[in-house]
């Protein structure tokens, strides 16, 4: 594949002859580089560079100079350098000697194994700069991360200049570039991860050069640019992600959340209003983040186990995308009533690792059926501390849900091949979705230790989400024991997976504040119990994890939106 160098230079004449020299030197020698043309971007200097370049060309074919005599900026040398580059890779290059050009060939190297866009990384091992400023450093450090935050990426020197692109990458970006200055490095390579091209990053060397182009930078250029793509990108990515698992209509969304309010409401009227208020009022804030932490470390427990039961079934991912899976499951289900976060979780796996979603949501079905069975156990174990009756019914429906779910999944396993017969006119993936189901649960059959494993994990699960409830009182200045937290907490729990209000509004809060007076707790009190343990503690975590996990999830998904540019809505086709 043919190669083109683009570097924008200004008022290089001291080094220009020396660079290019060693740079046609290194291209020659490589195979990967041989066919090369240097697209030198003259910007409007104002000494004898444009005589150098135009010298230069005269003894080499392959060196394409372009003068600029308007419209100075280093982004706009750099969009004219593109528009007159012709290879399938372009490079871009800085011209004042920060650059080693034994690095071109190992950056091509890596767009020829498939990749789009691949970074000259000084942060990764294998990679070194000298002579960088300290100032300089840490600002570059600092904007890098925010970047990796904002973003999702994980590649760690997104601003180097020093990058390959596949031809494509900029003629599919083409005309919308921006940038007329430096923020160019970060305006270019942000759209190709929005656009959903692939990225990689390869080790490279930087030194202290000349630095006369590079004096435009401007920290409020950046954030600018970091800013309004953060907010276009998540646009694209967030509809393309949410529209491929969320559907239904809008009022019925909004009859779900009256009906919630309504029912909240109803709660509150039989309630002390004033007493309600002077409680919340005084809450324990420690006691709140002990509560907030003690769900956090439940959902990163939660991600452990989802990872055992996937490595049983023979798939692996890695632990921040299925945590951030997972969070964006939960996210939906708690916002939308159809419980459809199990199906959106398994999607998100799908279009960031591949996975087949008969194993995400082989795996998720098994989760629902362990956490019925530890709940029951739970459930049993706080009834018989609290020698009450009243219970046995939630015991009852917390086993006979998990062994539904059991036995549904063996109805799967046993009848794949009528299932599929029966719904391929309607949902033409069955089969493929049908196959991996059985080819996981085959795995884990083999696995018992691991199912095992699992189950045991869901136990500080279940005891760090009753520990929420126990905080909660603890925040209102109200001693309960712990199995009345475990009893009343587990009830919400099943009570919420009816899927009829918007995060479980209503039907949680009655649900345990209900519980509480049956055990002897004041309404009121049980009432303020409720309210700290839903909305100051549970839901937080999740609308935080969440939010943030799904804009990750956007960003990662873009490449699989980008190769299904027609995906089919994912809750109707599985």
């Amino acid at each position: 594949m043919k190669v083109s160098i683009v570097i924008p230079v200004y008022n290089e004449e001291g080094n220009l002859e020396v660079i290019i020299s060693k740079m046609v030197e290194v291209l020659e020698e490589y195979e990967e580089t041989y066919d090369y043309e240097l697209v030198i971007v003259n910007d409007n200097s104002t000494d004898w560079t444009q005589e150098i370049i135009d010298n230069l060309a005269s003894k080499n074919a392959r060196i394409k100079p372009v003068h600029r005599h308007s419209n100075p900026g280093f982004g706009n040398a750099v969009k004219d350098g593109f528009r007159n580059a012709s290879g399938d890779i372009i490079v871009t290059m800085a011209g004042n000697k920060t650059d080693d050009p034994h690095d071109i060939p190992r950056l091509v190297r890596k767009i020829e194994e498939g990749y789009d866009v691949v970074y000259g990384s000084r942060f990764i091992e294998g990679g070194a700069v000298e002579g960088y400023p300290q100032a300089r450093m840490f600002a570059n450090r600092t904007f890098n991360n925010c970047v990796r935050l904002f973003f999702g990426m994980q590649h760690k020197d997104i601003t180097n200049f020093f990058k390959a692109y596949r031809k494509e990458v900029i003629d599919d970006i083409g005309d919308d570039l921006e940038a007329s200055g430096f923020d160019i490095t970060v305006e270019l390579p942000l759209k190709a991860h929005i656009m959903g091209f692939t990225g990689a990053e390869v080790p490279v060397t930087w030194r202290q050069g000349y630095d006369e182009e590079f004096k435009e930078r401007s920290t409020l250029k950046y954030a600018k640019h970091l800013l309004k793509l953060f907010f276009t990108g998540n646009v694209i990515s967030l509809k393309d992600l949410l529209g491929s698992v969320a559907s239904g209509s809008k009022l019925k969304l909004l009859a779900a959340l009256a009906f919630g309010i309504i029912v909240l409401l109803g709660i509150f009227s039989v309630s002390d209003y004033s007493k309600v208020y002077e409680t919340l009022k005084n809450i324990s804030l420690f006691y709140v983040l002990l509560g907030f932490a003690a769900i956090s470390v439940a959902y990163i427990i939660r991600t452990w186990r989802w990872s055992v039961l996937l490595r049983t079934s023979g798939y692996t991912a890695p632990n921040v995308i299925l945590f951030n899976s997972l969070m964006f499951g939960f996210l939906l289900n708690l916002l939308l009533p159809a419980r459809v976060g199990d199906i959106a979780r398994g999607a998100a796996l799908k279009a960031t690792e591949k996975t087949p979603m008969g194993i995400s949501l082989t795996t998720i079905v098994i989760e629902r059926a362990m956490d019925m069975f530890t709940l029951a156990l739970l459930l049993g174990a706080g009834t018989m501390f609290l020698s009450k009756s009243t219970t046995v019914f939630a015991f009852v429906i917390s086993l006979a849900i998990a062994l539904l779910l059991v036995i549904l999944l063996f109805i799967a396993y046993r009848y794949d091949t009528f299932i599929s017969k029966k719904l391929e006119k309607r949902i033409p993936a069955v089969q493929g979705f049908m196959n991996s189901m059985k080819e996981g649960l085959k795995r884990m059959y083999h696995n018992p230790g691991a199912l095992v494993l699992s189950i045991a994990i869901s136990l500080p699960v279940w005891i760090l989400e009753i520990s929420g409830t126990y905080m909660a009182a603890m925040a209102i200045k109200y001693h309960i024991p712990f199995s009345l937290a475990a009893v009343a907490g587990i009830m919400s729990f099943i009570s919420q997976t009816i899927p009829v209000t918007i995060a479980g509004i209503g039907i949680y809060d009655g649900t345990m504040a209900g519980v509480f007076t049956i055990f002897g707790v004041p309404y009121s009190t049980g009432l303020s119990l409720t309210l700290v343990d839903h909305y100051f503690i549970r839901t937080p975590v999740v609308i935080i994890f969440g939010a943030i996990s799904t804009i990750h999830l956007g960003f990662a998904s873009r490449v699989y939106f980008r190769r299904h540019k027609r995906f089919q809505k994912v809750a109707t086709s599985f």
